[in-house]
């Protein structure tokens, strides 16, 4: 039992520690939102909430186009970054690659990119 109680405890330690990693990578602020190759970015800025830095509010610039600017909400997961309208449907699901994400708008499968 005492080995079993050393596993849990040791388990709980690692995904802890994997935890407070995670936190610590900051997705608030200003991004450059890419489409495709060719088309210029534009801005996008995340804020966290302030009951968790893992959700929050984005603000897409004037000059997002596309249905980019429908973009509202943000969250994040364990392998990157959801972008959704302000009424909750998922705009698109991008993965950490690099301290930048990558990734795919649902609606019609271009590219996207979000980088510093």
């Amino acid at each position: 039992m005492n080995k079993i109680s050393a596993l849990a405890v040791g388990a709980l330690i690692a995904f802890s520690t994997v935890a407070l990693a995670r936190a610590e990578e900051p997705v608030a602020g200003t991004w450059k939102l890419s489409v495709g190759e060719n088309d210029a970015p534009c801005t996008l800025t995340l804020a966290s909430e302030t009951t968790a830095a893992t959700t929050g509010v984005a603000t897409p610039s004037s000059d997002c186009a596309g249905g980019l600017n429908e973009i509202g909400r943000w969250k994040t997961t364990p392998s990157g970054l959801q972008l959704f309208s302000p009424s909750g449907d998922m705009v698109a699901w991008l993965k950490a690659k690099d301290g930048s994400y990558q990734g795919s708008r649902l609606s019609d499968g271009r590219k996207l990119a979000l980088d510093r």
